[in-house]
């Protein structure tokens, strides 16, 4: 992003100081027990603006599991609202050779003030972004202190002008389930009447080794998944089955290597990312729940020839058919 003046450049770096401690502020209140109605006239009292204060409130919920919140770099932020031409405080507007973007300048005595600034984005990008820049769905943005732009744009539009065109290979709708793991993730086929078709594993141990790099390990992840996934669509896979996950809880051993493990796997990061994934693919995205699928797995893993892991993505996909009217009721 690109501002000439520096005046409003001034101003801008002042309100993204204030943003991100009204966003401490919030996290405080979070952590003491306050919801929104509750919270919200001091939260807005403090940035001089309802919906400013309402974006800080949800940025602070993302850290709400923290004991406390130390945010060193300054940012701003807008969730999305359609009825202000997709956001109350940033916009986008569509020009010749670039995107102006429209930031709400707040003040205590109510008389808010407009600055403008240039960005530029790909060219990949341009049709989507002109969409969404109509007035009529609402996407969040956010300013970072180097003045990069990131815009939160709904999945469906995303898909619809960045998905990925995978062939397909006759006209079967097949069901994968998968089992995510931290070093490995399993993948088991099936078709409408729970008759298993294929199996696939990518393994990745090195990840869970002590001092390996975290977004290396994140990145290795990812690529697995999506390889895996690529592979599925290939082989007419229309539903993608993964576990659905409840309320956060800790989980225990006694063997101090799996704790290590189960606290450097950000599984719920990992299902975030599948569903995106899925999504662009044109495919449907199904979450089941994982209750008792291990102790199920132990049961029948002898019986299918397979191991634990992925008798359970074969379980989930199993799931998904007896619990869908959609498919025949095994």
């Amino acid at each position: 992003m690109l501002i000439t003046d520096k005046v409003a450049e001034g101003k801008l770096l002042h309100i993204m100081r204030v943003f991100r401690d009204t966003v401490k502020m919030a996290h405080h209140l979070i952590k003491a027990g306050l919801d929104w109605n509750n919270a919200e006239r001091r939260v807005t009292s403090y940035i001089s603006n309802a919906h400013y204060a309402h974006s800080a409130y949800q940025k602070a919920k993302l850290w709400g599991e923290r004991p406390y919140l130390k945010l060193k770099k300054k940012f701003l932020f807008s969730v999305g609202k359609t009825a202000e031409k997709g956001n109350r405080n940033i916009r986008l507007i569509p020009s010749d050779d670039c995107f102006i973007v429209k930031i709400k300048i707040p003040h205590a005595d109510g008389r808010h003030e407009w600055i403008y600034a240039k960005a530029i984005f790909g060219k990949r990008y341009l049709p989507l972004l002109k969409e969404l820049s109509g007035g009529t769905i609402n996407y969040g943005v956010e300013v970072g202190e180097d003045y990069r732009i990131h815009v939160y744009v709904p999945l469906e539009l995303y898909c619809k002008h960045l998905g990925k065109k995978i062939e397909r290979r006759g006209r079967s709708s097949h069901i994968a389930g998968f089992d995510l793991n931290s070093d490995r993730i399993n993948m088991a086929i099936i078709n409408d009447s729970g008759e298993l078709l294929d199996v696939k594993v990518k393994h990745f141990p090195e990840v869970t080794q002590q001092g390996f790099p975290i977004d290396k390990a994140k990145d290795m992840r990812l690529k697995a998944l999506s390889e895996l996934i690529d592979y599925a669509c290939h082989h007419n896979v229309e539903y993608f089955v993964f576990e659905r996950l409840g309320k956060r809880r800790k989980k225990k051993t006694n063997n101090r290597n799996a704790n290590r493990k189960l606290s450097k796997f950000p599984k719920r990061q990992l299902l975030t990312h599948a569903k995106v994934m899925v999504a662009k693919r044109g495919k449907k995205f199904c979450g089941v729940n994982p209750a008792y699928s291990s102790q199920d797995a132990e049961l029948i893993a002898k019986k299918l020839r397979l191991d634990t892991h992925t008798t359970s993505a074969y379980i989930l996909a199993y799931r998904y058919i007896k619990s869908t009217n959609t498919h025949q009721r095994l």
